[in-house]
């Protein structure tokens, strides 16, 4: 039996209980479903506490069971599949800011040489992780905001120093995203509000002019990327909450729940309500 099929039972994980003050969000679900589309624009660490995880990405396809991981070390778009394990799917998913991962840089490159370029996609056994991740759920939320911060930034400088030791550390090659992607993760902090191009102008500090010939030049527009950050931010709420599909759409800035189901099913080939979770 390969590792990335073992059952959930094989590699128990009672030691890995997510936090209130843990980066990231507990994914679940209680069907298997596929994302036709999916983006994620900054590295992230993908923990399947049950079932498994499937992404195709660059022709090529990763699958990892519980006991793994699967980091995505740069920006990635592609199709991912949640498959269930005894009628539910649970992952931690664990999001680096592009701050975190160049301090990361930072550090290792004074010490030593890059990586020759490798796969997007890393996998390798949970364990030698063990110690990182059972900081980031210690975590305390003394709502000091900055000192919260600055708290959640070391941890998960912590958790990408040890990936670079066990010798997956291709993220040291990534770069800071696209403009598109930048905009994404601009209005995804913020996707209920009624973005303009003036807005992004002035939180970019580029002219109007400016900003439309690089979308152009990445093919694309501000309003395709305003409502591509609004159905990522419906899909996580989706995956990682129980809140009803009025309050989700709400929230990411649609007065209609079937105008953003139409949008919805459209981006990521799957029907809202396929996706979300009662968990």
């Amino acid at each position: 039996m390969k590792a990335n099929e073992l059952p959930f039972d094989a590699t128990p994980l009672e030691w890995l209980r997510p936090g209130p003050a843990s980066p990231g969000i507990l994914i679940s679900a209680l069907q298997p479903y596929t994302l036709r589309t999916c983006s994620v624009d900054q590295p992230a660490l993908v923990i399947p506490l049950q079932g498994r995880k499937v992404i195709t990405a660059e022709q090529a396809s990763v699958a990892v069971g519980v006991g793994q991981y699967l980091m995505l070390h740069r920006s990635f778009k592609g199709t991912v599949s949640n498959l269930t394990e005894r009628d539910a799917y649970r992952a931690w998913c664990i999001g680096f800011p592009w701050r975190v991962v160049d301090m990361a840089r930072t550090l290792l490159d004074a010490h030593g040489l890059p990586p020759a370029p490798g796969p997007a996609l890393g996998t390798g056994a949970l364990a030698p992780l063990r110690e990182d991740l059972q900081r980031l759920m210690l975590l305390p939320a003394t709502g000091d905001a900055a000192a919260d911060g600055a708290a959640h930034d070391h941890a998960l400088l912590g958790l990408l120093l040890t990936l670079a030791r066990t010798g997956d550390a291709q993220f040291r090659l990534a770069r800071d995203p696209a403009l598109a992607a930048r905009i994404r993760l601009l209005v995804g902090a913020d996707p209920a509000r009624d973005w303009s191009s003036a807005d992004v102008e002035a939180q970019l500090h580029m002219s109007g002019a400016t900003l439309r010939r690089r979308l152009a030049a990445e093919q694309t527009s501000l309003r395709v990327l305003v409502r591509e950050a609004r159905l990522d931010h419906g899909l996580v709420q989706l995956q990682a909450t129980r809140r009803p599909l009025k309050a989700v759409a709400q929230a990411c800035g649609y007065r209609s729940v079937p105008s953003f189901c139409r949008q919805f099913a459209a981006r990521f080939g799957v029907e809202a309500a396929a996706v979300g979770s009662s968990l």
